[in-house]
């Protein structure tokens, strides 16, 4: 390279299959042209990349998928609702050679460098067109040849997130995002691309779609499982922790507070894959698989631990998670508890001792059970009238209209068991019309708890867990014993106060999000399958998704009715256990949550 003989050897070319059944090639440089190759990238990089635009996340250091599926997320909040989910034809191997090396002698003054370039261009390919997928140079060049693309179609109501050739331009209507869509043709066919036709299309995120192994639907955002990969770390790391990735920070889930930091909220470790351990490693929680550590978490970061049905604990890591008064949670493998080990709640004896007087005075526990019970049917109308806004049903707008009369009844209610009545006439008609919003396939018409025998109510008592557990954590975390209830009465092994704090978040965190997974194909039927005593099954895959979906759920922001500010979920919930509290206390007045449509 210094006299000016080097020449570039032969590459070896060879096809991979890609997920829709086609097959990339590859073209792999020698080991020394490689090592060359490299070591031009690494110089080149830093000087290239101040010069690439912020939309673009691929091949970048200190960028990643994490960070552009955020910024997607971002866009969203502000009002970017439709999107053009796009795909360069056969991008790498179309790039034309003599425009590349024009955009390469705007930032590179080396004649020499620049001949390198060429000679390696060359390698690549007779026809001028091309770069190798293979080849160390090739993802830095092709980041830089779409970086004029970048600054063309960015403006005039359109934000761009690009990973490589894969795209989202995003608009706030569906007329901008055909109007981009078209612009973007355009400006690609001054390059010498094209769209892929086939893989580009309009979409606005109601409908949904999927975008760097992320399902984004509504205001969800769902990880997706390879195929190839069923053991995704899901089980091993913290999926109940928010992370901005923009900032590069780990933080922890909540609602944003005053001075813009997170509050810590249920941060939960699940530990689901058979034959996987919870261990301690100087004073950190680890998980080891095979005598191999895969993960260690202090216990600072960790609020709750959820173990499936083989998943040990070693004895050690249960008295350190005691110690910090972190739950430990024993589920099956339909994700019901089989048991939870906690720290003892004795340290509120004058707030239990609130909850009781509500539990027996008579006029205390109708009005606080009569409270409960509001939210719960109040908010089932809601989320009927939400899943209805689009498909219209007649049927479903009816048992809407239905429900709202049984919500009438309520303040005629002269003890708890006539709540309860008016609590069942609402669920008869709101389960059938719940039935209406999801796919025939599914085979839904009840809800049936004990064991679920179709999918739709597995996933339902899933989920239902899920939410039952974080809300045990809060109701412990504030003092709450979970035993007294109002609507609930304190019967043994059942958390009444658990129970009533549950119910008014049923309709937004466990049935508006399994209507969504179900009519998403976030969860798919072969998922589940039917045993032979009646009881229904998941497969793995199956519960990581639920999982997923529900972390993300709760991940979403909402405006708080307590504060008037954007908070996520998480931090909703948690206020309502403490208006709770302040009830219970004589500090304030409890309502429930009640969702819009």
């Amino acid at each position: 390279m210094r006299d000016g003989t080097y020449r570039p050897g032969p590459v070896r070319e060879l096809s991979i299959p890609k997920d829709d059944g086609s097959f990339r090639p590859l073209a792999i440089p020698s080991i020394g042209d490689r090592v060359a190759q490299t070591a031009a990238a690494s110089v080149l990089g830093p000087l290239l990349d101040r010069e690439m635009e912020d939309a673009s996340f691929a091949y970048r250091a200190g960028r990643s998928v994490q960070m552009a599926v955020s910024r997607i997320a971002r866009y969203r909040r502000d009002g970017y609702r439709w999107v053009v989910d796009g795909d360069i034809e056969r991008y790498f191997e179309n790039v034309p050679h003599d425009p590349l090396l024009e955009r390469l002698g705007r930032s590179i003054e080396d004649p020499l460098l620049l001949d390198l370039l060429a000679l390696w261009l060359e390698s690549f390919s007779e026809g001028g067109r091309g770069l190798p997928q293979g080849a160390p140079l090739s993802p830095l060049l092709a980041n830089l040849y779409l970086d004029d693309v970048d600054e063309a179609i960015e403006g005039k109501g359109v934000r761009l997130v690009r990973f490589a050739d894969d795209f989202l331009l995003m608009c706030k209507g569906e007329e901008t995002a055909r109007e981009a869509q078209t612009r973007m043709a355009g400006i690609l066919a001054e390059q010498g691309l094209r769209l892929n036709p086939e893989k580009t299309r309009v979409v606005p995120f109601e409908k949904g779609f999927r975008f760097l192994g992320h399902l984004f639907v509504r205001s969800m955002i769902i990880q997706e499982l390879r195929d190839d990969d069923p053991k995704a770390p899901m089980a091993v790391g913290i999926t109940g922790k928010a992370i901005d990735p923009e900032s590069g920070t780990s933080g922890s889930d909540g609602g944003v507070t005053d001075g813009g930091q997170r509050a810590p909220i249920l941060r939960v470790l699940y530990v689901y894959e058979r034959g996987r351990k919870i261990g301690l490693r100087n004073q950190a929680f680890t998980i080891e698989e095979d005598d191999r550590e895969l993960l260690a978490i202090p216990p600072a970061r960790i609020d709750r631990i959820e173990m499936g049905p083989d998943v040990e604990i070693e004895a050690a890591a249960m008295r350190q998670a005691l110690a910090h008064r972190i739950t430990v949670a024993l589920v099956d493998g339909r994700g019901a508890t089989l048991g939870m080990i906690a720290a003892p709640v004795t340290d509120h004896a004058a707030l239990h001792q609130a909850q009781a007087q509500h539990m027996l005075d008579h006029g205390l526990k109708l009005d606080l059970a009569r409270r409960v019970v509001d939210g719960r049917i109040r908010n089932q109308r809601a989320l009927l009238r939400r899943l209805n806004r689009r498909r219209k049903d007649p049927e479903v707008a009816s048992a809407a209209a239905a429900i709202g009369r049984v919500l009438r009844k309520l303040p005629r209610a002269v003890d708890v068991p006539e709540l309860f009545g008016y609590e069942g006439q609402a669920a008869a008609l709101y389960w059938p019309a719940i039935a209406r919003t999801l796919g025939t396939h599914w085979g839904f018409s009840r809800r049936r708890r004990r064991p679920p025998p179709d999918a739709i109510n597995l996933i339902l008592s899933f989920l239902s867990t899920l939410l039952y557990r974080d809300i045990h954590a809060l109701a412990c975390r504030h003092g709450l014993h979970p035993g007294f209830g109002t609507l609930h009465a304190a019967r043994d092994g059942h958390n009444g106060c658990v129970s009533d704090l549950i119910e008014e978040f049923r309709a937004p965190l466990v049935e508006g999000l399994t209507v969504t997974l179900a009519n998403t194909r976030a969860i798919k039927l072969e998922m589940f399958a039917v045993q032979d005593d009646g009881s229904c099954r998941i497969a793995p895959e199956g519960r990581d998704a639920i999982v997923r979906g529900y972390e993300a759920w709760l991940d979403r922001q909402v405006k708080s009715q307590r504060t008037g500010k954007t908070v996520l979920w998480r931090r909703v919930v948690e206020e309502q256990v403490i208006a709770y509290v302040h009830h219970l206390r004589q500090k304030g007045d409890y309502q429930s949550y009640r969702m819009d449509y």
